[in-house]
C-alpha cells in the first residue's frame, strides 16, 4: 500500500470550482499571489507534511508548464530540500483535467505496488502529524474488505479545524466536514482508472461507496485567507486557550505559523 498526496498549486487546469485568478494566468502567476501562495504552501502544507510520523509517502505537485521559471526552481528545490528527492514529484503541465495529470503519472511513474492511498491535500492546507500512519490503517483495513478486482472506497476524517487569516491575526475554529478536501482518501488498485479530482466531494457519500471517519481529535486544518482558490465557510466555534497545547501537538506547524500571527484566542486568555 502506497500513500501518495496530490497536490495542486497554481495550476492552469481544470479540477473543480475555480477562482477568478484560477481562469487568468496573469492573475495567477502574478508576482504578488506567488508570493503570498509560497507563504501559506511552506508555512502549512509542506510543513505539515514535514512532520508525518510516518514517513513513507509521496508527494505528486502539480503546477502549469507556464508557471514562471523562477518559481518552477523554486517548487522543486523546496519540496526536495524539505521532504527529499526520493518522495516528492514536481511535475508541470499544460491546461487540462488535473485528475488526468496525476492518473497518468500515477500509473506510469508510481507504479509499484499493488494499491495506492491517493490523498487530496490543497497548498494551503494541513494534515495532523499522525494523517499518515492513522490513514494507512485504515486503508489497509478497507482493502481487507474488497473482493472484486475494481473495489475502491472514499474515507474521510470529518474532524478539523479552520485556520482564519485576517490583519496580522490567527483565529482557529473547530470544523467538522464529512468528505471534504483537505486529506479526503481513495483506497483503490494502483491501476485504477479513478481519481478524487474527477468527482465532486461533496457528494461522495451519494455517489460513491465511502466512509466518514468522525471523532474528538482534528485530523485536517483548512486556511482562510484573501487568496482562497475555493469557497471557504466556517463556523464560530474557537479554540479555547486550553485546548492549544493538544492543536499544537498534532500540528507542530502552527508553532512557527502562530509566531507570525497573533491567535486570538490567546488573546482573549
Amino acid at each position: 500500500m502506497q500513500v501518495v498526496f496530490q497536490m495542486r498549486y497554481s495550476y492552469f487546469g481544470k479540477s473543480g470550482w475555480r477562482s477568478r485568478a484560477s481562469r487568468d494566468p496573469a492573475r495567477l502567476f502574478s508576482e504578488e499571489r506567488l508570493k503570498k501562495r509560497a507563504y501559506f504552501f511552506e508555512k502549512i502544507a509542506l510543513a505539515s507534511l514535514a512532520s508525518q510520523q510516518d514517513e513513507d509517502f509521496k508527494l505528486v505537485l502539480l503546477s502549469s508548464a507556464g508557471l514562471p521559471e523562477q518559481h518552477k526552481t523554486y517548487l522543486t528545490e523546496i519540496c526536495n530540500d524539505t521532504l527529499g528527492a526520493h518522495r516528492t514529484h514536481v511535475i508541470f503541465r499544460p491546461p487540462q483535467k488535473a485528475g488526468r495529470c496525476f492518473r497518468k503519472h500515477q500509473h506510469e511513474t508510481l507504479n509499484t505496488e499493488d494499491y495506492t492511498a491517493q490523498i487530496v491535500l490543497d497548498d494551503d492546507d494541513a494534515v495532523s502529524s499522525d494523517f499518515v500512519d492513522v490513514m494507512r490503517r485504515e486503508a489497509l483495513a478497507m482493502t481487507s474488505l474488497f473482493r472484486a478486482e475494481d473495489d475502491y472506497c472514499y474515507l474521510s476524517q470529518a474532524q478539523g479545524l479552520s485556520a482564519v487569516f485576517d490583519n496580522g491575526t490567527c483565529k482557529l475554529l473547530h470544523r467538522t466536514v464529512p468528505f471534504n478536501t483537505q486529506g479526503l482518501m481513495l483506497v483503490a488498485r494502483t491501476q485504477t482508472q479513478r481519481n478524487p479530482f474527477f468527482t465532486a466531494h461533496k457528494r461522495i457519500g451519494q455517489r460513491h461507496p465511502a466512509r466518514a471517519i468522525y471523532g474528538r481529535v482534528p485530523y485536517f486544518i483548512r486556511a482562510v485567507h484573501d487568496l482562497n482558490d475555493s469557497r471557504t465557510m466556517f463556523g464560530d466555534d474557537l479554540v479555547q486557550p486550553d485546548e492549544m497545547a493538544d492543536v499544537t501537538a498534532r500540528f507542530p506547524m502552527l508553532n512557527a505559523l502562530l509566531a507570525d500571527h497573533a491567535p486570538i484566542a490567546l488573546a482573549a486568555e
